[in-house]
């Protein structure tokens, strides 16, 4: 990447953000030039995360929080009421042909 590829952004810092900041940079051994640059982009990355908070995520725990009224009303039946058991004997069927047999 040529020098007219990048482009510089500054900031300033007072005493004590600086010298956290150097000395973070110091402990990860990177020069605050480097320190400097992962910052930023990890600060990207994070901002153009989704956030958990909105509402399009959250919808569906709104849901299952609002609970139905104690006289809701409903014409469900019981299982057996609504399932006829299959035992296997009740309906014929045949294989179809194996493709692969026909010349």
């Amino acid at each position: 990447m040529s020098s007219n590829d990048t482009k510089h952004v500054q900031t300033e810092l007072n005493e004590d953000e600086y010298e956290r900041f150097r000395e973070f940079a110091r402990e990860h051994g990177l020069s605050l030039k480097e320190a400097g640059h992962e910052a930023l982009l990890e600060w990207i990355e994070r901002q153009q995360q989704a956030d958990p908070n909105d509402p399009a995520f959250t919808v569906l725990d709104d849901l299952d929080d609002e609970s139905l009224p104690a006289s809701s009303a409903t014409d469900a039946r019981e299982e057996d009421d609504l399932v006829d058991e299959w035992h296997g004997s009740d309906e014929s069927f045949t294989l179809a042909d194996d493709p692969s047999a026909q010349s």
